[in-house]
């Protein structure tokens, strides 16, 4: 541990240990994994609870608090507008508003990572049959001296100006955990005419959240990942404005979900529309939930969005420093020399040796007898040959199932890399559990290559 980390620890961890007595994990387990979903904090679950007892006894009500109060909360914290925040079911419903509300024309292209997730994947592949849209991928820079500008610069290789048509990314990458540089990849879409769109499953509730400064025309982010809302509930951004970060005039984006009739139906907001009210017109939502989800965003809020940032990665950067001291620099699996590119997502692998690594099946048993016989829960894989590149294509057999399908950021050839773990440094979690996880994967990993 650093000076300079074991300063922060001393005067962080006694608030985040009294905070994690929000949380009502089960004490046995070790929970590294808010990626996959979080835990609601207690206080918020009481009221959510009662919400949900209110309901059972009166059904009729359609909101337990107005839905313009629910977003005001949540835009408050997450750096927007009201009128730019509409509330949805999760990332993947936000997605498939977005990229099939955009204005298409049969020969544009959308630029893409071939490390997005499958259920953004699927809604990519879905628009470029309906559409006649150009799939045009780039290979993201992912070795541990990584940087930054290596990333923008690879994006910029496969821009197309006048016909790429969407910029889509995410932030961060949920094979790897990898950040992206949001505002000056957003700043490469205004440059050449495209739109922007990011994918923030992992950004709400982990980064502290300025979207209005980001520059980024949408973002699908997920409530009950590291927000830690309940299921279903997710967060919309429609850039409503042009604004600092982004002057640009509003691209047309159709609404195709919405019981909201007053709309402009051609994609054109004028003056004073409202599209996050909008968007978040659809049928008969459980308002206890989006309650609950107004209300976690607001604990975030009072705890310190920055602050919970600032825990979450530094409690992950001292992971990374043990893991590298365990099992070498070359078993992180993510840029580690930039700070612009590192999240609270840990990626590595314990074993050193290519044919495990790449091996499927092996590391779901690892994973499998972590949480048997140690009681530590993480996760891991990538999507392999299902990605992108799928049969018929050959180049679909160069990812082997389970690792992520990633592609040389210069010649665009095939460049998957080993099966992933994943591990994430959550608001509940302490040093001492970072240690407790290393010390128990070098003790698994010892027996699963020696046996």
């Amino acid at each position: 541990m650093s000076p300079d980390q074991a300063v922060f620890f001393a005067r962080e961890a006694p608030f985040f240990q009294a905070f994690a007595q929000q949380f009502s994990l089960d004490p046995k387990v070790i929970y590294l994994m808010a990626g996959q979903k979080g835990s609601i904090p207690n206080s918020v679950r009481q009221r959510y609870r009662d919400g949900l007892d209110q309901i059972a006894r009166d059904p009729f009500p359609v909101h337990l608090e107005p839905t313009a109060e629910t977003r005001a909360r949540i835009a408050k914290g997450y750096g927007a507008q009201v009128d730019e925040i509409a509330i949805s079911r999760n990332t993947t419903d936000a997605l498939s508003q977005i990229l099939m509300g955009i204005e298409w024309q049969r020969g544009d292209e959308i630029l893409v990572s071939p490390m997005e997730h499958p259920a953004a994947l699927a809604t990519v592949l879905r628009l470029s049959a309906r559409f006649g849209v150009k799939i045009v991928q780039w290979g993201v820079p992912v070795h541990r001296a990584a940087t930054a500008d290596e990333v923008v610069a690879a994006v910029k290789k496969r821009l197309n100006p006048g016909v790429t048509r969407v910029l889509f990314f995410s932030s961060p990458l949920w094979p790897n955990g990898q950040r992206m540089p949001e505002q000056r990849i957003a700043k490469l879409a205004q440059e050449t005419g495209a739109i922007s769109v990011a994918d923030g499953a992992h950004y709400g509730g982990m980064i502290d959240p300025k979207l209005n400064e980001t520059g980024v025309d949408f973002w699908a982010i997920a409530g009950h990942k590291w927000q830690c809302g309940p299921g279903g509930t997710g967060i919309l951004y429609v850039r409503n404005h042009p604004n600092a970060a982004n002057p640009t005039p509003l691209p047309r984006f159709h609404l195709i979900r919405t019981s909201a009739r007053d709309i402009p139906f051609d994609g054109s907001r004028p003056e004073g529309f409202d599209i996050g009210a909008a968007l978040s017109r659809y049928g008969f939502e459980e308002s206890a939930d989006w309650r609950a989800l107004g209300d976690v965003c607001t604990l975030w809020d009072e705890v310190g969005r920055a602050r919970i940032e600032a825990w979450t990665i530094t409690l992950a950067n001292y992971l990374r420093e043990r893991l590298a001291a365990a099992f070498g620099d070359e078993a992180l699996l993510q840029p580690t020399a930039d700070p612009a590119l590192k999240s609270a997502i840990v990626a590595f692998s314990p074993f050193p040796d290519v044919k495990q690594r790449q091996d499927a099946e092996f590391n779901q048993t690892f994973r499998k007898r972590l949480l048997e016989e140690y009681g530590i829960r993480i996760s891991g894989g990538g999507v392999g040959p299902e990605g992108l590149t799928r049969a018929p294509d050959p180049q679909a057999a160069a990812f082997p199932e389970g690792t992520v399908p990633n592609r040389n950021p210069q010649s665009l050839a095939p460049a998957p890399f080993g099966y992933v773990m994943r591990a994430n440094a959550c608001v509940w979690n302490s040093v001492a559990q970072m240690d407790q996880f290393v010390e128990a994967a070098q003790e698994l990993a010892l027996k699963m290559t020696t046996q």
